[in-house]
């Protein structure tokens, strides 16, 4: 049985590429135009991963394809592979729920949980893994086993057809996300009760209405939508009757159940309560307040919390 160098090496070039290079200059780009960074050490991982998964697509093409050898060598290059994107997409990460990935800004933090992505990845590989390593069986044995149809083919086309399902399910995410919409209304609705004492505001309550549109055309509805909004002070005309870096105000919470998809959801109301202690000191002093909002929802069976901070003028609400 001859090795076949030339192919090797030809392969070993493809492949390295593959799992080297072109992630790399995929993390770059998307570095370049986008607000996501990804950590020294997952690149570095990357690194010594794809240099393993090079070694095994270069003993992949060690012998000819026919042969026994070349399908057990398949067998686990292809093993390797759904553990490398297993990798890739968050797989890994135990403990919690969220995936690897990340976008980060000054005012806007999201974190993505994409492990389904992982696992129906996996999933293909391994079925492929396992068309593979029958071929090797049979080809070693001589023998085809069937099941009305050549066990083989039979998991072939199973693995062809779980890969068309996740990059379609892929596509229809990018799609999707290119229909949602989300609009804050810029008009701050206050309830103020003074108690019945008009000039004494120790007994007053204060809470603040924000209002917001959510129009979703995608393919999926958007579950389990978690919020909680604070009011944290940044700046203040007087430290002693309002002290900057303390929480005036939250939700409790919010939450809603649904948003359906094909649908335009207007006039979802968060409410945020005024601490009694800081009334006094928001009624009688100029301050800028940070409005912090925590997101948490699953659309299209994808993790997504959202932490966004936008500073507004308490004068603007009042």
């Amino acid at each position: 049985m001859a090795i076949q160098i030339n192919k090797m090496i030809f392969q070993g070039i493809l492949n390295a590429l593959m799992y080297i290079a072109l992630p790399l200059i995929i993390f770059e780009l998307i570095s370049m135009i986008a607000p996501m960074t990804f950590s020294q050490e997952f690149k570095i991982t990357i690194i010594i991963i794809g240099i393993i998964g090079t070694f095994f697509a270069i003993l992949r093409y060690a012998f000819p394809k026919d042969t026994s050898a070349n399908r057990l060598m398949t067998f686990g290059s292809t093993i390797y592979s759904g553990i490398y994107v297993f990798y890739i997409f968050g797989g890994f990460t135990t403990g919690v729920q969220l995936g690897t990935y990340s976008i980060n800004l000054p005012a806007l933090q999201v974190f993505l949980g994409i492990q389904i992505i992982a696992w129906l990845l996996l999933g293909s590989y391994g079925i492929k893994a396992l068309q593979y390593l029958i071929e090797a069986i049979e080809l070693r044995k001589n023998k085809e086993y069937r099941v009305k149809f050549k066990l083989s083919h039979i998991f072939k086309v199973l693995g062809t057809m779980l890969s068309l399902i996740t990059f379609g399910y892929l596509g229809s995410i990018g799609y999707s996300g290119m229909n949602l919409g989300f609009n804050f209304h810029d008009t701050y609705p206050i309830g103020w009760d003074d108690g019945g004492t008009l000039l004494d505001l120790s007994d007053d309550n204060i809470n603040v209405t924000f209002t917001f549109d959510l129009d979703n055309q995608g393919f999926y509805a958007i579950y389990d939508v978690y919020i909680d909004a604070e009011f944290h002070t940044v700046d203040s005309a007087n430290e002693s009757a309002l002290p900057v870096g303390v929480k005036v105000g939250e939700s409790f919470d919010t939450y809603f159940s649904t948003f359906h998809s094909s649908t335009n959801n207007i006039n979802n109301n968060i409410t945020i309560i005024i601490d009694p202690a800081y009334i006094e000191g928001l009624a009688t002093t100029d301050a800028t307040l940070a409005l912090k909002i925590s997101f948490s929802t699953y659309y299209a069976a994808i993790l997504i919390n959202l932490n966004a901070t936008v500073n507004i003028p308490w004068a603007h609400l009042i």
